[in-house]
Protein backbone atom coordinates (compact mmCIF):
# COMPACT_ATOMS: atom_id res chain seq x y z
CA UNK A 1 0.00 0.00 0.00
CA UNK A 2 1.40 3.71 -0.95
CA UNK A 3 0.63 7.02 1.41
CA UNK A 4 0.81 10.13 1.05
CA UNK A 5 -0.11 13.22 3.11
CA UNK A 6 -2.29 16.12 2.03
CA UNK A 7 -0.73 19.17 3.35
CA UNK A 8 -2.14 21.85 0.53
CA UNK A 9 -5.52 20.56 1.46
CA UNK A 10 -7.64 21.61 3.95
CA UNK A 11 -9.99 19.03 3.60
CA UNK A 12 -7.86 15.75 3.60
CA UNK A 13 -5.13 14.78 5.28
CA UNK A 14 -4.06 11.48 4.13
CA UNK A 15 -4.57 9.30 1.31
CA UNK A 16 -3.66 5.50 0.74
CA UNK A 17 -4.11 3.27 -2.27
CA UNK A 18 -3.92 -0.48 -2.61
CA UNK A 19 -3.29 -1.62 -6.34
CA UNK A 20 -4.01 -5.45 -5.51
CA UNK A 21 -7.37 -4.31 -3.72
CA UNK A 22 -7.66 -1.24 -6.47
CA UNK A 23 -9.10 0.62 -3.05
CA UNK A 24 -8.41 4.31 -2.07
CA UNK A 25 -8.52 5.43 1.33
CA UNK A 26 -9.23 8.73 1.71
CA UNK A 27 -8.64 10.29 5.67
CA UNK A 28 -10.37 14.08 6.18
CA UNK A 29 -9.74 16.99 8.40
CA UNK A 30 -12.75 15.54 10.15
CA UNK A 31 -11.11 12.33 11.23
CA UNK A 32 -13.32 10.24 8.90
CA UNK A 33 -11.66 7.91 6.40
CA UNK A 34 -13.31 6.59 3.55
CA UNK A 35 -12.48 3.71 1.43
CA UNK A 36 -13.60 4.39 -2.33
CA UNK A 37 -13.69 0.93 -4.13
CA UNK A 38 -12.51 -0.74 -8.22
CA UNK A 39 -10.69 2.81 -7.99
CA UNK A 40 -7.75 2.88 -10.93
CA UNK A 41 -3.86 2.94 -10.71
CA UNK A 42 -4.72 5.65 -13.00
CA UNK A 43 -6.88 7.49 -11.08
CA UNK A 44 -4.69 6.88 -7.90
CA UNK A 45 -1.32 8.68 -10.04
CA UNK A 46 -3.94 11.29 -11.05
CA UNK A 47 -4.76 12.06 -7.51
CA UNK A 48 -1.43 12.09 -5.55
CA UNK A 49 0.34 14.11 -8.71
CA UNK A 50 -2.43 16.33 -8.99
CA UNK A 51 -1.63 20.18 -8.05
CA UNK A 52 -5.03 20.63 -5.96
CA UNK A 53 -6.35 17.43 -4.44
CA UNK A 54 -9.69 18.64 -3.52
CA UNK A 55 -10.15 20.04 -7.20
CA UNK A 56 -9.46 16.12 -8.33
CA UNK A 57 -11.15 14.73 -5.90
CA UNK A 58 -14.07 16.70 -6.73
CA UNK A 59 -13.99 15.96 -10.71
CA UNK A 60 -12.22 12.49 -10.22
CA UNK A 61 -13.73 10.79 -7.63
CA UNK A 62 -16.66 11.90 -5.36
CA UNK A 63 -19.12 10.35 -6.22
CA UNK A 64 -18.02 8.41 -9.46
CA UNK A 65 -17.33 4.93 -7.51
CA UNK A 66 -19.64 2.96 -5.42
CA UNK A 67 -20.68 4.52 -1.93
CA UNK A 68 -17.78 4.58 0.95
CA UNK A 69 -17.67 2.77 3.84
CA UNK A 70 -16.22 5.15 7.13
CA UNK A 71 -14.53 4.80 10.03
CA UNK A 72 -13.01 1.79 9.69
Amino acid sequence: MESISITSSTKMIKASYDKDKKELQVTFATGKTYIYYNVSEEVWIGFKNAPSKGSYFSRFIKGKYPLPNSNF
